[in-house]
C-alpha cells in the first residue's frame, strides 16, 4: 500500500491516507490496532469504499460483533447512524451497559456540505488535566448506570451478538434470558434481572478512570458515559457506587475539561474512523445537513 500519515491534532488522533485509492481491506489488522494502540483513534481517507468492503474490514479485524438492537441494519455488521439531529454528548459507546465493545468504527458514505462532525475527546488528556483533587474523586469509587431495556431490544442484541456461537438461538424468538446472561460471563460489576414483562433491568458498575483495553499501558483514561445519549433508551441513573449522586462541581470540572480537548472529526465521502472504545469518547455536533449519511459498527479484539 501507498499510503501517508499524519497527524489528526497536535495531542491525539492520526490520519492514514491512501495515496493511489488503496482497497481498504488490504489494510492489515496488526497494522491497524497498532496505530490505534498508540494514537487512540485513526482516521482512514482515500481508500475504495463501500458498505460490504466496510464490513469485511470490521470483521477481519475483530474477534466478534456487537450491534445497538435500536438502530436499523445493513447486514449483519453494519449500523446506520440515525439518532435523530441533535448534538450528542462525549460517551464510549455502550459504555453504560455491561454490553461494552472494545472497537468503535464510522463509516462515511457521504459526507455532509457543512457542519455535522463527529467529536472526539482523547480520556488520556482529560484524566491528565483534572484537577488533583477530581482525579481523587473520579478514582476513589466506581460509577453506576442503571436502566430498563425492552424485551424486543434485549432478544435482538443476544440474538445477534451469539450468531458466530455454539449457544446461537435459532431466532430472536427463540432467545431467551439465559443467552443473554451468557453474554456477561466474565464482565464484573454487571447484575441484570428480568422483569414480569419481559423486560430486563440492569445495574453495570465500572471505573470512571479505566485502563484501554487496546493498550492496557494507558491505564489512566477519563473514558464513560457520563455525559451521555440516551438516544432510544430509556435515560440511566447514574450515579456513584455507593448510591450518591456524582456532585455537580466535579461533572462541571470534567465537562470543561473535556471540552477543551474534544476535536472535530470533519467528514469527507468515503472516511473510516476506527476508535479505542475504552480511552477515546466520541459525540457529535448538531447535524446541519440531514443529507449525511453515516454507518457504525462496534466490536471485540478478543
Amino acid at each position: 500500500m501507498n499510503i501517508l500519515e499524519t497527524a489528526h491534532t497536535g495531542n491525539t488522533g492520526l490520519i492514514i491516507t491512501s495515496l493511489n485509492e488503496d482497497d481498504i481491506t488490504g489494510m492489515a489488522p496488526e497494522y491497524l490496532l497498532a496505530k490505534l494502540k498508540e494514537h487512540g483513534y485513526v482516521v482512514l481517507r482515500g481508500f475504495q469504499h463501500g458498505i460490504t468492503g466496510f464490513s469485511r474490514l470490521v470483521r477481519q479485524t475483530s474477534s466478534r460483533i456487537s450491534l445497538d438492537p435500536a438502530r436499523s441494519f445493513d447486514g449483519d455488521t453494519a449500523q446506520k447512524v440515525d439518532a435523530g439531529y441533535d448534538k450528542v454528548g462525549l460517551h464510549c459507546e455502550n459504555g453504560n451497559s455491561p454490553f461494552w465493545p472494545d472497537l468503535c468504527w464510522f463509516y462515511c458514505l457521504k459526507a455532509p456540505e457543512r457542519g455535522s462532525q463527529t467529536t472526539v475527546c482523547d480520556g488520556k488528556l482529560v484524566y491528565q488535566h483534572l484537577s488533583a483533587r477530581a482525579q481523587a474523586a473520579f478514582s476513589a469509587q466506581d460509577i453506576m448506570y442503571s436502566r430498563r431495556v425492552d424485551e424486543q431490544k434485549w432478544k435482538t442484541y443476544a440474538y445477534h451478538a451469539l450468531a458466530s456461537q455454539a449457544n446461537a438461538p435459532a431466532s430472536i424468538e427463540d432467545t431467551t434470558f439465559a443467552h443473554l446472561l451468557s453474554l456477561t460471563e466474565g464482565t464484573a460489576g454487571a447484575c441484570i434481572t428480568l422483569n414480569d414483562d419481559g423486560a430486563i433491568r440492569y445495574q453495570f458498575r465500572t471505573p470512571a478512570i479505566r485502563a484501554s483495553r487496546i493498550n492496557p499501558l494507558e491505564a489512566n483514561n477519563f473514558a464513560n458515559s457520563i455525559f451521555g445519549p440516551s438516544n432510544n433508551y430509556e435515560k440511566p441513573v447514574i450515579t456513584f457506587a455507593d448510591g450518591e449522586i456524582i456532585p455537580t462541581d466535579l461533572l462541571e470540572e470534567a465537562d470543561a475539561v473535556c471540552d477543551r480537548f474534544t476535536y472535530d472529526i470533519g467528514w469527507q465521502h468515503g472516511d473510516v474512523v476506527l476508535i479505542d472504545n475504552t480511552r477515546v469518547m466520541h459525540g457529535r455536533r448538531r447535524i446541519e445537513d440531514k443529507s449525511r449519511t453515516i454507518f457504525n459498527a462496534l466490536s471485540y479484539v478478543a
